[in-house]
């Protein structure tokens, strides 16, 4: 299955995506930005492999097939069973050399719109964004997400100059027609 948008697809991830894989996820920049360990070599691209190889992952494809990130979606843990099949979080990582060139913003807008329409078991969507990653904050808020909280997250401490981040929610039940 393929999710098209205007400037990048969205699809499931293969053995070959390998090598783009490692390329981004091996950049300081956006292993901090992403909150996940820097790939030190191929092997630990792989681990992110696996990472991604689940139905709720998708790589991001630029149009002429290059790899050039990776948008996922993740139960959270502290809602109650009922909750947690309609509620999840939202994460992703972008090649660094794509920063600031909408694909981005194109691959979330693709995500909640297949929501809406095609994948109706998820009702909310939320996502975490450290105070400094002001990019990340306005794709979120591009794609119709809206801040509810700033809250404290010691787990996140290697990667936060402070402990706190933005908490951003989309309720995609409400678009539902």
């Amino acid at each position: 299955m393929v999710i098209k948008g205007a400037k990048v697809n969205l699809r499931h991830i293969r053995i070959e995506d390998l090598g783009d894989l490692y390329e981004y996820s091996s950049q300081r920049e956006v292993a901090h930005a992403a909150g996940f360990a820097r790939s030190q070599d191929y092997l630990s691209s792989l681990d992110l492999f696996n990472e991604l190889d689940t139905d709720l992952s998708w790589i991001i494809v630029q149009k002429n097939g290059k790899v050039v990130g990776n948008i996922c979606l993740y139960e959270l843990e502290n809602l109650s069973d009922g909750e947690k099949e309609r509620h999840v979080s939202l994460g992703y990582a972008l090649n660094k050399n794509f920063w600031n060139k909408g694909y981005m913003t194109d691959a979330v807008n693709c995500l909640i719109n297949w929501l809406v329409d095609s994948y109706k078991k998820i009702d909310v969507v939320e996502a975490y964004v450290t105070l400094q990653n002001v990019s990340s904050q306005r794709v979120l808020e591009k794609a119709g997400f809206d801040f509810i909280a700033l809250v404290e997250v010691p787990y996140f401490d290697g990667y936060l100059t402070r402990n706190e981040v933005k908490v951003y929610e989309n309720k995609i039940a409400k678009r539902r027609v």
